[in-house]
């Protein structure tokens, strides 16, 4: 059964921003909704006057990202094999997306899509990849995209990926199970939980979750925890009115603002006060309905 479109009328203003490029988003079938958050299409128009730029921002998932047709850019990186392989990072990636372009992705969950994996994911953590990363998957990459290179709609796209990974999946050892009820909490505290308080409510031991981290996120516990506190104080500074840098380390559980600084420099690329300015010449500007330029903070 073809996935239902996801509501959007209470996503975040990037969402809304994309919104006159027929972005959507389309939840996975149960079977495949532990692994996969959600598949997402785009198409900018050949007549667009702009590239589009978006920020993308690390939160230990991976994905895979199929170039239809028309051009586009991570990192500086094209896609010239229609394809490209995204895994779990800990730095922010820019997005370029030229007029044009459309494009069809799935976005795994942290630590999940390893499953799909034949090898571990720290063996190309924060490496973008073309079809050069058919190797590593458990199933047939090129089959696949050029499969979805012919496919009517978006629907028919989710149900031949679907298929594929579905394949995967019973091919999969299921050991990235264990690791999800330690990134929950990692997540659910915006990075705030202890490491012995993680591992003595996840039931794992300290080697155990180095070596499931290793072997399925490709990030450690502390890295994957400080994305998730970068990403509160991001939305912190995405309020209206936000609160002085200083008050945003505290809420954040930062001891000083200049480890936090440190770690948001790390992460997103640009000091906390520059990305509040950037926010608020254009995120602010989504929220007032003029969001035709305007790129995701």
């Amino acid at each position: 059964m073809t996935p239902s479109l996801a509501h959007q009328q209470n996503s975040p203003a990037w969402q809304r921003s994309l919104a006159g490029f027929g972005y959507r988003q389309v939840a996975p079938a149960p079977v495949l909704a532990p692994y996969v958050q959600h598949y997402w299409e785009l198409s900018l128009p050949a007549d667009y006057a702009l590239e589009h730029r978006e920020l993308l921002h690390p939160d230990g998932g991976s994905s895979l990202l199929f170039q239809l047709q028309g051009r586009l850019r991570i990192d500086g990186q094209p896609t010239g094999q229609g394809v490209i392989f995204n895994p779990a990072a800990a730095r922010s990636g820019a997005l370029v997306l030229e007029p044009g372009v459309q494009v069809f992705a799935v976005r795994f969950r942290p630590g999940m899509g390893a499953v799909f994996w034949r090898v571990a994911a720290s063996d190309f953590a924060n490496e973008l990849m073309g079809l050069d990363c058919a190797q590593y998957l458990r199933f047939d990459l090129p089959a696949v995209t050029e499969q979805l290179q012919r496919a009517a709609d978006m629907p028919a796209r989710v149900l031949l990926l679907e298929a594929a990974l579905g394949k995967a999946l019973a091919a999969s050892d299921g050991g990235a199970r264990e690791l999800a009820p330690a990134l929950e909490l990692l997540r659910v505290s915006r990075g705030k939980q202890t490491l012995p308080g993680v591992l003595a409510q996840s039931g794992l031991s300290q080697r155990q979750l180095e070596r499931l981290c290793k072997r399925y996120l490709g990030l450690t516990a502390k890295q994957y925890s400080r994305l998730h506190r970068v990403a509160y104080t991001r939305e912190l500074l995405k309020q209206c009115a936000p609160a002085p840098l200083v008050e945003v380390a505290c809420q954040a559980g930062y001891a000083d603002q200049a480890h936090f600084s440190h770690d948001f420099k790390g992460v997103v690329g640009v000091t906390p006060g520059q990305y509040l300015r950037r926010v608020q010449a254009r995120y602010h500007d989504v929220e007032s309905g003029d969001a035709q330029i305007v790129h995701r903070a």
